[in-house]
């Protein structure tokens, strides 16, 4: 079983639930797949339920006047739902179900920024069928305000894998036949290579990486997990591809002083930030120059420019 938890529904809604990937049966000792259904849902829902009250009660975030009442409630809020099949050897439905159930609680597709004099708001347009297409407005603080509260904490680890997808018991999987005939295509790739004779590192092999070999890598991962294609032009949508990789920074700074010189600088680059080199040290005894202050706390949100907060 594969577990994930997701803290948010549409629109930044605070929502927690969880999302399985459960296989229906099990293997025997002779490596035999037996088949056995997940049985009666609502008895699930229920035992769910009352682990969770429960769990609250042991950890004193209520009270036992309070668990009794919940435990009395005639509809709970607490609901399994076990509709979804993915077929055997549908490694396109797998994918799918596995992307959707670690996705983020906000794809960039579905907002829109607008600014005026009065204020600057975000615009949040739910795909889902359910919703239709409606769209709800946050001024731009109650939307961080709704956004923040699904950053999980530090170390918190929301997806978990338990029996056969198991770390301890993924690792024994090439001992057992009846295991690897079943494995995944990518799996079996991957360990079956890792058996053969393991090749010298070569260095100029290893960097003539083909375009379509390099984009299917990291530029697939990032478009599946923030639903954004970084090698996609964001004006016109035409594609793009990766001339060079330049990590000495004189050479990068040549670069930016000539997008500067030609009107052509990154969004939110600051062209002074090119001549801090140049900035004389502070004779000793001397004073640091008066910085003009920006807008003071409290002021209203939209007083800040877009370059002003991207900076």
């Amino acid at each position: 079983m594969v577990l994930a938890y997701q803290s948010s529904g549409e629109f930044l809604r605070w929502n927690p639930h969880f999302h399985c990937l459960v296989l229906e049966g099990g293997f025997d000792d002779r490596g035999k797949f037996v088949h056995i259904p997940l049985g009666d849902i609502q008895r699930m829902s229920e035992y769910f339920r009352r682990l969770i009250i429960k769990f609250f009660l042991k950890q004193e975030l209520i009270s036992a006047r309070v668990a009794t009442s919940l435990i009395n409630w005639r509809h709970s809020g607490f609901s399994v739902d076990a509709s979804v099949r993915i077929p055997a050897f549908s490694d396109q439905a797998r994918e799918a179900l596995s992307q959707y159930i670690a996705r983020p609680p906000l794809s960039l597709k579905k907002i829109s920024i607008e600014e005026n004099r009065e204020a600057t708001t975000v615009c949040f347009t739910s795909q889902s069928e359910f919703f239709n297409g409606k769209t709800e407005t946050f001024p731009v603080m109650r939307f961080f305000l709704e956004l923040i509260q699904h950053i999980p904490p530090k170390g918190c680890q929301y997806i978990r894998r338990y029996g056969l997808y198991a770390s301890r018991t993924k690792g024994k999987w090439p001992d057992k036949p009846h295991l690897v005939r079943l494995a995944p295509p990518g799996w079996k790739k991957e360990r079956l290579q890792v058996s053969q004779d393991v090749l010298p590192y070569d260095v100029e092999q290893a960097d003539s990486v083909s375009y379509k070999e390099s984009r299917s890598t990291w530029a697939r991962l990032i478009a599946q997990v923030y639903e954004v294609d970084p090698l996609v032009c964001p004006r016109c949508s035409a594609p793009m591809r990766i001339l060079a990789v330049i990590t000495e920074p004189e050479e990068v700074r040549k670069i930016l002083r000539h997008l500067v010189k030609i009107g052509r600088s990154p969004p939110g680059f600051d062209p002074a930030s090119l001549n801090w080199q140049s900035v004389p040290l502070l004779a000793p005894g001397s004073t640091l120059p008066t910085i003009a202050a920006g807008p003071p706390l409290g002021a209203p949100f939209s007083a800040f420019r877009w370059s002003d907060r991207e900076r």
